[in-house]
């Protein structure tokens, strides 16, 4: 049995294709609009030194496509009894599509396991939807799956049945067009998936008639698939429509946009790991410092790297023996780059050691997909800027990867980010939350573009960090503001004696406050705006002693505006500080409203 949860969105949506799904008349199968850039193009790209030189960023918003893990399942439950008939009026299942039925968070758990194409889409840290797919081979208990074994054993012996298909139903997610992401998602993976096969794989699924799911009907038929017959389970004897698609490549070429062609599409998904030349990257950071003011920081990284080696399935044939991976012996290849062809990069570290380096080819991938892991430790190279506006100034932690070798088979090989490392997803970029008494971690970002001198791929992963503003004006500011708040009380003194020694001692109290604190402010050579109300404190007392030596031999009318005089300093000094750490305050609050912090959703 089938269930579908739709949202009819893709006439809203610029991820889908105005051609699509409906074949155009005058499309040509053999002439695609987007073809998969396979391992038949490989050696011409080798020569031609060709790969995508599009500029490509993402961050959390952007929606992302991963396999399902097992953190995920409860998750998927949830969100499957959100959409399922049982809570549903008749109207809203009508207009948007429903579940008959879901499945236990322990089930989901089982999927994760067995199903080799099980999909999930997350805006952010939140899941959007998701879609459950398996391969013929784990249909096997005729009781529970008796549609899916009459598929089996009637229609087609090798295929890939589609189990679920669920979008969200919050209003903000809706006409996003996700379910045609997921599809196409699928499509691109099974053809991969299984290339090694005689001939390519159909998907079969089966829809309700009662009752009916006319969203999921027309949704199907838009994705390439027809009705082939009807067929009545004797465990519900709920009629049921078979459907199928089987002609992938051309459904995936016509329901393919500019947006999520690989050449436009930042990620490692599914069409960019069909080609050999795509090395999709992934970095994420644990133990990790604030800069110091040099840029430094140390860290632990986790760099994971996939690409595509045809041939490699051959010399490590996968085993179904319930291992998640299949070892690949790198050592044997250290001196011999034509058979295991490890990209060749340069990262932006300063003292860094390797840890651990291995390689594998784990079982969601298809099988000539190789894993490449490596564990750095120590110290990488920043980025400081903007410490005029210290406390309140953003820092940033970059990793910048580039391909630098001159061989033409590395040359030509381009970067698409990861959906996730060492089960932490990208949008996260660390294994545990980062804890800072001086800074805040916001959620990373990547870009990858072309490095201008070799002209080769360059990623870069950033974080940028936040210092913790309000400790700097707790600690330093607003003490600084006491102190030159009591040069007020300066100007009702009469004796000329006691004027000077009183600003004296409050010139001499400001300079220990700052020797004090010294370690707590970035040795720059900028001058910040911690430093304009430090010194401004400063200031004030030299003029106020200065202007009290100015006025010793002068009238009382004169002393009267010398002390006009003072108390205007003293409100202007004032004035001047509380403005600026109002604006460092408000700058702090209002970036962790616009950011998001390393491991949370947003801050609102």
């Amino acid at each position: 049995m089938s269930d579908h949860f739709v949202d009819n969105g893709h006439d809203h949506d610029p991820y889908f294709s105005e051609y699509a799904p409906d074949m155009p008349p005058d499309y040509e199968a053999d002439v695609p609009r987007f073809p998969l850039r396979g391992k038949e193009f490989a050696e011409r790209r080798r020569n031609e030194e060709d790969f995508p030189r599009n500029r490509l960023q993402a961050d959390r918003q952007t929606p992302l496509i991963r396999v399902a893990i097992s953190l995920d399942a409860k998750d998927l439950k949830e969100m499957a009894q959100s959409v399922s008939l049982s809570s549903m009026n008749s109207k809203s299942a009508s207009d948007n599509g429903f579940l008959v039925s879901g499945f236990r968070q322990i089930e989901y758990s089982q999927f994760v396991k067995k199903a080799e194409h099980f999909l999930t889409i997350h805006i952010g840290t939140e899941l959007v939807g998701f879609l459950l797919a398996y391969g013929s081979e784990e249909i096997t208990d005729p009781e529970k799956e008796e549609l899916n074994m009459y598929i089996k054993n009637n229609l087609c012996r090798n295929f890939v049945l589609l189990k679920q298909i669920c979008i969200s139903p919050k209003a903000e997610h809706r006409r996003k067009g996700y379910a045609g992401l997921l599809y196409r998602e699928l499509y691109a993976r099974i053809l991969h998936y299984y290339e090694h096969e005689k001939s390519p794989r159909p998907i079969y699924t089966a829809i309700v008639q009662e009752p009916a799911n006319p969203v999921s009907l027309a949704f199907h038929q838009k994705m390439g698939f027809s009705k082939i017959q009807e067929f009545v389970p004797k465990v519900d004897q709920i009629s049921r429509s078979i459907f199928i698609c089987n002609n992938l490549e051309r459904v995936l070429d016509s329901i393919t946009t500019l947006e999520t062609s690989s050449e436009v599409n930042p990620f490692y998904d599914s069409r960019a790991a069909t080609d050999p030349h795509c090395v999709g990257i992934g970095v994420s950071m644990y133990s990790i410092a604030p800069p110091d003011e040099h840029g430094l920081f140390n860290a632990n990284v986790r760099v994971v790297m996939k690409w595509r080696q045809p041939g490699i399935e051959v010399m490590y044939p996968r085993v179904q023996d319930g291992s998640a991976r299949t070892k690949i012996n790198i050592e044997d290849y250290s001196a011999d780059r034509t058979i295991l062809r490890f990209p060749r990069y340069d990262l932006n570290k300063d003292k860094v050691e390797v840890e651990q380096i291995y390689a594998y080819i784990d079982i969601s991938d298809p099988q000539d997909v190789i894993t490449w892991q490596q564990v750095l430790r120590g110290k990488f190279i920043g980025i400081v800027d903007n410490l005029s506006l210290f406390p309140a100034d953003k820092q940033e932690l970059r990793f910048a990867f580039r391909m630098w070798d001159n061989d033409p088979d590395d040359r030509c090989r381009y970067f698409r980010q990861l959906h996730y490392v060492d089960n932490t997803s990208w949008q996260l970029g660390i294994k545990r939350k980062v804890k800072s008494l001086s800074f805040s971690f916001l959620a990373p970002q990547i870009c990858i573009d072309e490095f201008a001198v070799s002209r080769t791929s360059r990623y870069i992963f950033k974080v940028e960090v936040l210092r913790e503003t309000t400790y700097y004006l707790r600690t330093v500011a607003l003490p600084m503001v006491l102190i030159t708040s009591l040069s007020f009380a300066s100007n009702s003194i009469d004796s000329f004696g006691d004027q000077v020694g009183f600003n004296s001692s409050l010139l001499l109290t400001t300079v220990a406050y700052l020797f004090i604190t010294k370690d707590v402010t970035p040795a720059t050579a900028e001058v910040t705006l911690l430093d304009v109300i430090t010194y401004g404190a400063l200031l004030l007392s030299w003029m106020l002693i200065m202007l009290h030596f100015m006025s010793i031999e002068e009238s009382d009318v004169q002393k009267k505006r010398e002390e006009w005089i003072g108390l205007a300093l003293c409100a202007t000094t004032v004035g001047i500080q509380i403005c600026l750490i109002t604006f460092l305050f408000v700058r702090y609050k209002y970036i962790m409203y616009k950011s998001e912090k390393l491991g949370d959703l947003l801050i609102r």
